[in-house]
């Protein structure tokens, strides 16, 4: 397949020059920071269907391309096929409002998709995040099994304060591994944290000067790829059956349908107006009646309870 979004190598173990058996994955939309849309969404799923039935690779890279891992999901289209950007979707007549919909949970479903894929390749696999990694950035890190960081990377769950919520197992993953209640901060607020605090909380398992990040990781995929084949396929088998202990496909569903809810909401299209304007969001009651906040003039704004 022709990947336009993505860039997808097999390198030789630097312990075993000939031996290629090391692929790196990059994100690569470096203009946008690597901010995932639909394209990628699809290509990257295709990709680890792929990468999965490899059976010469023996450990994957996932990196970013330029100055950014990876910025969260592409507003841009996000907001467009939601019509959050006046006139911006494109679909007109009478099924316009259905047919927006419609592509926008195709759109989430094909994330869940790709997510869940990445995280069930056979293959060891270590993110090498050159820069920030926000949203689902985050999450495709925590989706790894092992992560190295430049100095110059930045992490932030930054769905709740966008209008969204975490859908790519960040409520699953990311309180394993630094705890339920710095989850909850980083999920709740959408601080943004510097590599060497991830590594302090467990986010990171390493920390690296920017230019020796690759050469870092392909030092920890080539020692890997050394073992013997059957042995690091079952370990990682092995450990990811216990770690997983709390993925289920109601926890799926759920997560979906939390975020197809979300993505209805008048506070979802106010988020990434916000974002894109750079601009606070001024968020209302989910469904917009306002009740029982007033306004900011002191007038309650019309509109019955909800239930």
């Amino acid at each position: 397949m022709d990947y336009k979004t993505l860039k997808w190598v097999v390198r030789d173990n630097p312990l075993r020059p000939g031996e290629p058996c090391i692929g790196v994955l990059t994100l690569s939309r470096p203009d946008q920071l690597n901010a995932v849309d639909p394209l990628m969404r699809l290509e990257l799923d295709a990709l680890c269907n792929e990468i999965a039935r490899n059976s010469v690779l023996k450990v994957v890279i996932l990196t970013g391309e330029g100055r950014g891992f990876c910025a969260g999901g592409d507003l841009t289209s996000e907001g467009a096929v939601l019509g959050a950007f006046e006139g911006s979707s494109g679909i007109e007549g009478p099924y316009k409002e259905l047919a927006e919909y419609f592509l926008n949970d195709l759109r989430h479903r094909v994330l869940q998709s790709a997510m869940r894929k990445l995280e069930d390749l056979p293959q060891p696999t270590i993110a090498a995040v050159n820069g920030p990694a926000v949203g689902v950035g985050l999450e495709m890190t925590t989706l790894c099994d092992m992560r190295i960081a430049s100095d110059r990377a930045r992490f932030g769950e930054v769905a709740v304060p966008a209008g969204f919520v975490p859908e790519s197992g960040g409520s699953r993953n990311l309180p394993k591994l630094v705890g339920i209640g710095r989850a909850m901060r980083l999920i709740l607020t959408g601080d943004i944290i510097d590599a060497e605090e991830a590594l302090r909380i467990g986010l990171v398992d390493e920390v690296v000067p920017h230019e020796k990040l690759m050469e870092e990781a392909f030092a920890l995929a080539g020692r890997i790829a050394a073992n013997p084949y059957l042995s690091v396929r079952h370990a990682k088998r092995l450990v990811k059956m216990y770690w997983n202990w709390n993925r289920t496909d109601e926890g799926y569903r759920e997560e979906l349908e939390s975020v197809l809810e979300i993505t209805r909401t008048k506070d979802c299209q106010e988020g990434m107006r916000a974002f894109k304007e750079k601009r606070p969001p001024r968020y209302t009651y989910p469904y917009d009646a306002g009740w029982p906040f007033p306004d900011k003039g002191g007038d309650k704004k019309e509109g019955g309870e909800q239930g």
